[in-house]
């Protein structure tokens, strides 16, 4: 059997919205147990007057909210706002509670480079893809080119981002900056496969007969591309639409297609 831990406070009737963690919480055990999972995400500007507030109202958890109303008043450090959090909460140790407020002492006023492309890789793994499109691309104005290999791996995420959003063409030149800079198959592999998301069989076709020193790499993509297809085609998902539309344009099919689409609707929003 597990553990029991005395909440601290109420569970909120409105949630607050993390922004930086993009994740809604609804009580303060979850701005506790948000900040044990993400301490190097973690930023100043989090701790706003408006989750101050909405801690107090919606949580009562007075005692938190007068803490780190106190921080602010006196311009407190980072840590000195976690320590205000995880004091008040049962389920972090004292342990646990010293661990996390080294990474954070750690992280503030370390390399800002590093620390943005953290946080713009979290949003990658989290699918927030607009999010983490911003963070590459400002971080790609912030970083020499002579660091060629980082630069590279801030490229190839940037692609991945545009590609999970359908947006082939950026993604392609995202992928040909990477491979441009540190000349990694990896890079070229996706580059490929953008140019083949996006352009005409025929046209494909032409612009990668010219590259003959990477047949191996496009032809490791097509054997891909099979497997994938094959996959889709015995997926739930396809054997779902192929049944929809067998029935022809039918009221039921209509609303069908309403209805999915509105589906895909909501997924492409969460997403960006």
């Amino acid at each position: 059997m597990g553990n029991m831990y005395h909440c601290s406070g109420r569970k909120g009737n409105r949630p607050f919205y993390l922004n930086k963690i993009c994740v809604r919480i609804y009580s303060a055990d979850e701005l506790a147990y948000c900040i044990c999972e993400n301490p190097e995400l973690l930023e100043r500007d989090i701790f706003t007057p408006e989750l101050i507030q909405w801690l107090e109202e919606e949580c009562g958890v007075r005692e938190i909210a007068q803490d780190l109303s106190r921080c602010i008043s006196r311009n407190l450090p980072l840590s000195r706002f976690v320590e205000g959090v995880l004091d008040h909460v049962s389920f972090v140790s004292e342990k646990e509670k010293k661990s996390i407020l080294e990474i954070v002492r750690q992280g503030t006023g370390g390399n800002v480079i590093k620390r943005r492309k953290t946080h713009a890789d979290f949003y990658l793994r989290k699918e927030r893809y607009a999010h983490a499109i911003k963070e590459y691309e400002a971080l790609i104005d912030q970083v020499s080119e002579s660091e060629r290999d980082f630069l590279g791996g801030v490229y190839h995420n940037l692609g991945i981002a545009f590609a999970r959003q359908f947006l082939f063409e950026q993604a392609e030149e995202a992928f040909r900056n990477a491979y441009l800079l540190d000349g990694k198959k990896e890079h070229f592999f996706s580059y490929a496969a953008a140019k083949r998301m996006h352009l005409s069989e025929s046209e494909y076709v032409r612009q990668i007969s010219n590259m003959i020193d990477m047949g191996d790499d496009t032809l490791r993509l097509e054997e891909e591309m099979k497997i994938i297809e094959a996959e889709w085609l015995e997926s739930d998902e396809c054997k779902e639409i192929v049944e929809a539309t067998q029935h022809g344009d039918t009221v039921e099919f209509r609303e069908w297609l309403k209805d999915k689409t509105a589906e895909y609707k909501e997924d492409y929003r969460r997403y960006v």
